[in-house]
């Protein structure tokens, strides 16, 4: 049974839900998207993989592309707020990888936009023979083998770099002269303590004497 685009987004975000929908990733931290996107990505082109292009249904095939192309695009940007020169160059890659396949994706309706993205007709789409999506994202196509390279080796140095982990407040350096500083205050502190409790027991051990 064919899904919607939206059902085949949540299939791809198992486990990280919250990455397939707008309300789900706003507010969401950059360093939760990039690794939740990447598995979406990965999750999307094998699933177009193992579709059967002989007999399979046309509806269901157009569905899965668009949620393709939707966490593509999920990942353009959360790469980009991530801010990381490691995540870039990769991104760099996958960029360079849709050009050089951007004759095979325009065949079957996918733009490559300035910004990235991609944008699907799906007028064209739906007219396109499923051998002509299958030229570009079956098991043995190039394109759709390569994005699961790509994604793998940039989700490997995601988890090896730590680059999910939160950013850690900076620690302040002590100068040494802070800390002697520091060193002559507590003693003159202490000084001054002593020598109010000094005051205090002589104030009451004070003695009367009358002739």
């Amino acid at each position: 049974m064919s899904l919607a685009v939206s059902g085949y987004v949540k299939q791809f975000y198992k486990g990280n839900t919250f990455g397939a929908t707008a309300t789900g990733r706003s507010g969401s931290d950059a360093r939760k998207l990039v690794p939740a996107d990447i598995k979406a990505i990965r999750r999307a082109v094998k699933n177009l993989g193992s579709y059967d292009y002989d007999d399979g249904e046309g509806s269901e095939l157009m569905n899965k592309v668009q949620a393709f192309v939707n966490t593509y695009n999920n990942y353009m940007d959360s790469g980009k707020e991530m801010d990381n020169d490691q995540i870039d160059r990769y991104m760099s890659k996958l960029k360079k990888l849709t050009r050089e396949h951007e004759s095979e994706l325009s065949e079957i309706g996918i733009t490559r936009m300035s910004s990235g993205k991609l944008k699907v007709d799906k007028e064209k789409l739906q007219d396109t023979s499923r051998y002509w999506v299958g030229k570009v994202f079956s098991d043995e196509a190039e394109y759709g083998r390569q994005v699961d390279k790509i994604m793998k080796n940039t989700d490997r140095m995601f988890v090896r770099n730590n680059l999910g982990a939160p950013k850690q407040d900076p620690v302040k350096k002590t100068s040494k002269n802070d800390t002697q500083t520091a060193a002559v205050s507590n003693a003159q502190n202490m000084d001054a303590a002593l020598a109010q409790q000094l005051a205090q027991v002589l104030e009451g051990g004070r003695f009367n004497v009358s002739v």
